[in-house]
């Protein structure tokens, strides 16, 4: 359970460093912006963070100009960090119950 909470978090705080990319990008930088529905509170990066990172891809708030770019690669890091964690997590849960198999032919016994 440890592991798996600390992916979360892992995760988690990676949505926030993207989330804190797109507002730099936007508010600073001026490299971009967005469409649709538009965002303009961090909790909308946030949003739009998330649905980048877990390749949701709603589509209410797409980017403009270079932001492209860098929703590409979130989508992309998200797409391969998730699939890592689902085979790290398996890989740790193997190790930590050992699969034994129910019948195995040398340890059965016959009648005869």
């Amino acid at each position: 359970m440890v592991i798996v909470l600390a992916i979360l978090a892992a995760h988690v705080v990676e949505v926030l460093m993207y989330a804190g990319a797109f507002t730099l990008a936007v508010e600073v930088v001026s490299i971009g912006g967005f469409g649709g529905r538009g965002a303009d509170t961090p909790l909308d990066y946030l949003y739009f963070s998330i649905v980048s990172f877990t390749s949701l891809g709603l589509g209410d708030v797409y980017p403009l100009g270079h932001l492209r770019l860098l929703t590409g690669i979130e989508a992309l890091n998200g797409l391969l960090l998730i699939a890592w964690s689902g085979s790290f997590i398996y890989t740790a849960m193997e190790r930590l119950w050992p699969w034994e198999p129910c019948a195995q032919p040398q340890n059965r016994k016959t009648d005869k």
